[in-house]
């Protein structure tokens, strides 16, 4: 029977072609703490995840205590991600490992600052871990314990340019030895406060300014508060950037303006390309004081900031997933949540289409990981079932109360992020998802009625059926994709035309 089509067919790239993030470990040098057989270390970054001879593409340690493995940079960079593909058949070998990042070579370098430690058992093959911009030219995997193996088949490093660690930093005033330029350390974190915090003195309208040394489009503010207190000197600050120097930089325009922090914690701000040489974090009014434990400034961006969302039902707003804000208060303030139900799905609108490489999940830090861990990832451009038929990403796993993980996407092509529980009851809950990843151009947009024959419900096979036409057209045209506009729908036949017999011609 014929049927009626409507599809849209996205073509031809018009500008702006996206590439993808440089896998840094391509680069580098390595060694590890033994050998066995063949299994050199520097099979860990021969570009081969998976090959016919593991012990060509694979590195393994011999069975010793606390074997490692360390990748030499070559160079100092802010490291945002680490990829580790592990033995296929030999998981335990990779699991429950320290990854450690870092300049020291003390102990081998071992004794670098830990990003992540591996799951135990490690639930798949590739596995993705957040290391947030850590500073570092060497990158370790030590697997603490008597009488281990340590193999690896891949080790993938990413890293983004954190532009603070080029600048130079000062202030209003400095409270005993908290200097500006402790802000601007690459330290979020330590045992003393004092140590690695930039503070004013108690005063009006406290200030501190970071001066990049050139003009750059600022993408993303990251700022860390105290983890000990004193909160109301980070929160409700204005983050402003610009080229000026008059009233100390502060009168430059106002990116946003920070809320209330809870101890130690880190939060993202999306300044969507503000142009300026100068970021100043200001307290406007009658004695305040300003304390910064870390300001982060980047180039790249958050394309979660620049989308829609929508959700499958309403608990709390499905925006909250998107609003840079990953801890707070009243977690219904800053997550979003579904209802108790089948197949629950949360959805991101990138209102263009982009290589994505990484998707950043946080969870719950109040309860109920399990709202979060076992969803599917799903990216494309396809809205057949709310976007849940679109490619898998990954599937979300080892996220514990308020933990982050960064799933590498390997730059999919898409419209849409989903974030879906496939064949289960259950609630979604999902306190920030962040989506990184490369502008891949303006497409045209050719609309198509087409009419072909099948015997086929259609509407049940309809993404079968679209397969089938993309690869039809693939031999005529290149570079495009095609979608529903709507279902496609069965024409009516017209009714057979009924006539009385009369006995008489």
């Amino acid at each position: 029977m014929d049927k009626l089509i409507h599809l849209i067919l996205l073509s031809g790239l018009v500008c702006n072609p996206g590439s993808l993030a440089e896998n840094l470990a391509l680069k580098g040098t390595t060694t590890q703490s033994s050998t066995y057989s063949t299994w050199a270390a520097q099979n860990a970054i021969d570009g081969v995840r998976y090959g016919p001879d593991a012990s060509t593409h694979c590195t393994s340690t011999s069975s010793e205590s606390n074997p490692w493995w360390r990748l030499d940079l070559l160079d100092v960079y802010n490291i945002s991600t680490v990829i580790i593909t592990a033995h296929k058949s030999h998981l335990n070998a990779a699991s429950g490992a320290e990854i450690r990042v870092g300049n020291s070579l003390d102990n081998n370098g071992n004794n670098n600052l830990v990003c992540a430690v591996t799951p135990d058992p490690l639930s798949g093959n590739t596995e993705t871990y957040s290391c947030h911009g850590m500073e570092g030219r060497y990158v370790n995997v030590i697997l603490s314990g008597d009488k281990n193996n340590l193999t690896l088949c891949e080790v993938e490093v990413y890293g983004t340019e954190n532009l603070a660690l080029k600048g130079t930093a000062t202030q209003s005033s400095t409270l005993y030895d908290r200097l500006p330029v402790r802000a601007i350390d690459g330290v979020r974190h330590g045992t003393d406060t004092n140590a690695y915090c930039s503070t004013t003195q108690h005063q009006s309208d406290p200030w501190w300014r970071l001066d990049l040394l050139d003009e750059y489009e600022i993408k993303s503010v990251i700022i860390t508060a105290r983890s000990d207190g004193y909160l109301d000197q980070t929160s409700g600050a204005e983050i402003r950037i610009g080229n000026s120097l008059d009233n100390n930089g502060n009168n430059n325009p106002i990116c946003a303006v920070t809320p209330v922090f809870q101890h130690g914690y880190t939060i993202s701000f999306s300044c969507h390309g503000m142009v300026g040489r100068y970021v100043n974090v200001v307290k406007p009014g009658l004695a305040f004081t300003v304390s910064l434990c870390e300001m982060e400034v980047y180039k790249t961006e958050n394309l979660a900031f620049k989308g829609t969302t929508t959700q499958s039902s309403f608990t709390w707003v499905s925006q909250y997933a998107m609003d840079g804000q990953k801890y707070g208060t009243d977690t219904g303030s800053y997550c979003s949540a579904t209802l108790y139900e089948s197949n629950p799905w949360w959805r991101l609108d990138l209102l263009d289409y982009y290589n994505i490489s990484t998707v950043i999940i946080t969870a719950r830090s109040d309860c109920c990981v399990d709202q979060t861990n076992g969803a599917e990832i799903r990216i494309g451009n396809s809205l057949v079932n709310n976007g849940n038929n679109n490619p898998i990403c990954a599937v979300t796993s080892g996220l514990l109360a308020g933990h982050t993980i960064s799933y590498s996407c390997q730059g999919m092509v898409g419209h849409y992020v989903n974030v879906v529980m496939s064949g289960r009851t259950s609630a979604l809950a999902l306190c920030e998802v962040e989506v990184y990843g490369k502008f891949l151009g303006f497409r045209r947009k050719t609309f198509l009625r087409l009419k072909f024959s099948s015997s086929v419900d259609v509407a049940a096979e309809s993404e079968k059926i679209l397969q089938q036409l993309q690869s039809a057209l693939a031999s005529h045209i290149s570079d495009f994709n095609l979608s529903w506009t709507q279902l496609p729908e069965r024409e009516e036949e017209p009714e057979e035309e009924t006539r009385s017999c009369d006995k008489n011609p």
